[in-house]
């Protein structure tokens, strides 16, 4: 019977049409993010386009900024994945924009685009596209070899491989980004308790109302506000920046590593050419 009514409520929410039953706030604040970075490209593009007609002109501004950012990206790439993969620069580009981006986006007061699952499915989805059409397009037909390879017998497990970097991705930076978002709200939690212990005595019974006439009171009150914050701006700086840099760059090295095993390159290649772009 709790079955049944829990199937039953999972239904009624997913073939709602109610606003609030369908609306997501993570996937609203990934389309801000793609908004913000549509913006910022047509910014530039019109930048650099007015730029160009003056060549031996000064760089600066927005223009120099993504001049170097452009050009370190695209040497990011050639270092790892090699001259001929230098295309792929404007994708690895455009993912490393986006994840990080997605991971401060947080600081607005907005849900973080990362701590959904589904957006992190998605951008792995990006990487498992990219891997198997670079398979198609190096192997042709040989592409389906892999799949009974050394027997035909292991079809099966073949098939279930197949999806482990797209799993692999999209938990790792899912993880990560919901394990952060969890401690912040613990601390903000507490530090909120704390800031209401010690200047609750200075609100007259520590009671007022909200927007919407409601009494508050506790760490919901004025007097909760005081210590985060002091401290909480240094967390997000290890939280949100720091940590959108490390899975910034976690994802798309492993995006470029991925795509390089499917050009028939020994893995022994694969790691010299890595480790030579990481230090070079």
């Amino acid at each position: 019977m709790l079955n049944n009514v829990v199937l039953s409520s999972g239904f009624e929410s997913v073939l709602s049409t109610d606003f609030e039953d369908i609306f997501v706030p993570e996937v609203f604040s990934s389309l801000i993010v793609m908004a913000i970075i549509a913006i910022i490209v047509f910014i530039v593009y019109f930048k650099f386009k007015k730029a160009s007609k003056n060549p031996l002109g000064e760089q600066k501004g927005i223009v120099l900024v993504f001049a170097y950012f452009v050009e370190f990206i695209e040497k990011f790439t050639v270092d790892i994945m090699g001259e001929r993969n230098r295309r792929f620069s404007g994708v690895i580009l455009g993912i490393a924009m986006y994840v990080f981006l997605a991971f401060i986006f947080g600081l607005t007061g907005f849900q973080t685009p990362v701590t959904y699952l589904g957006v992190t499915l998605s951008l792995g989805l990006v990487t498992f596209t990219l891997i198997h059409f670079t398979a198609i397009k190096e192997n042709h037909r040989g592409y389906f070899k892999r799949f009974v390879d050394p027997f035909p017998v292991f079809l099966p497990i073949n098939l279930l491989t197949m999806w482990a970097p797209l799993l692999s991705l999209s938990l790792r930076m899912f993880g990560n980004a919901i394990s952060g978002y969890c401690i912040m709200s613990i601390i903000y939690y507490g530090l909120e308790s704390i800031s209401d212990m010690i200047f609750g005595p200075l609100f007259v019974g520590n009671y007022w109302a909200n927007a919407t006439g409601a009494v508050v009171s506790g760490a919901n009150g004025p007097a909760g506000i005081f210590l985060a914050p002091f401290i909480t701006p240094i967390l997000h700086m290890y939280f949100d920046l720091f940590s959108g840099f490390i899975q910034t760059t976690v994802f798309t090295m492993l995006t470029m590593i991925f795509v390089l095993q499917e050009q028939n390159e020994e893995p022994s290649q694969v790691i010299d050419r890595v480790s030579q772009g990481i230090g070079g």
